[in-house]
């Protein structure tokens, strides 16, 4: 190899292979936070859901419980 290539390979190396590795990685860690960061909203937005499906389930079982009563109340009379 050439006294002259390892120098120019080195500077070339320095000044764009490793800024690339590095902001490389730091692009990717990025935006493994933002992705972890959108799963953790949606989660909480499911954990909303259910719990709105759970509150609509309970005033379903109230009303049923109020057609139950109004049913029983015409049987009686």
């Amino acid at each position: 190899m050439d006294p002259i290539a390892i120098p120019v390979l080195g500077i070339i190396f320095s000044l764009f292979v490793l800024p690339v590795t590095v902001f490389g990685f730091i692009l990717v860690i990025r935006k493994q936070k933002t992705d972890i960061h959108k799963l953790e909203i949606k989660r909480d937005m499911m954990e909303l859901e259910l719990q709105k499906d759970k509150i609509s389930m309970k005033l379903l079982e109230e009303e049923n419980r109020k057609y139950d009563r109004i049913i029983e109340g015409n049987r009686d009379a």
